[in-house]
């Protein structure tokens, strides 16, 4: 996946989360509104299906699209791909942000890799887990590591 289409995903994501829309129409608008001009019904489509978003009921009973992270509860069976909605790193640390209140499940699976597969150590709050490798490892290997293991495409 290229960095636009990544930013693009991530966008999509921030704003189905926050807003309320019932149609593409909507959603294209608000992401034009973002900066993204070329932006055609046909991609938002396809970038929804593949987010699993779907038109859900809201408390006024109009539909409304919602992402499937919004209406599951993280329990240890769920896939770290449904949990974890996105990782990077900086010069220190791997950060990896969660759907809510599923960093703590995150993080005990991360805690149990331990440092031979190079985790120094892991704290893990509501949504967020900070990560440090240890001395022998890197930011980075460390970063290829988790998105190695949960499956995140480039």
């Amino acid at each position: 996946m290229r960095v636009l289409d990544k930013e693009l995903v991530h966008v999509l994501k921030m704003l189905i989360t926050e807003h309320q829309f019932s149609s593409q129409g909507e959603i294209i608008e608000a992401l034009k509104e973002k900066g993204y001009s070329d932006i055609n019904q046909s991609k938002v489509s396809r970038i929804l299906h593949n987010l699993g978003a779907v038109r859900t009921r809201n408390a006024r009973k109009e539909l409304k699209y919602a992402l499937p992270q919004e209406f599951q509860t993280p329990s240890i069976d769920s896939s770290l791909a449904t949990l974890i909605t996105e990782v990077d790193y900086n010069d220190c640390l791997v950060i990896i942000k969660t759907t809510p209140a599923a960093a703590q499940i995150v993080a005990r699976l991360m805690d149990s890799l331990g440092r031979s597969s190079g985790i120094l150590g892991c704290v893990g709050g509501d949504d967020t887990i900070f990560l440090t490798p240890t001395r022998e490892s890197s930011v980075e290997k460390l970063y290829e590591l988790i998105t190695d293991l949960i499956h995140i495409q480039e």
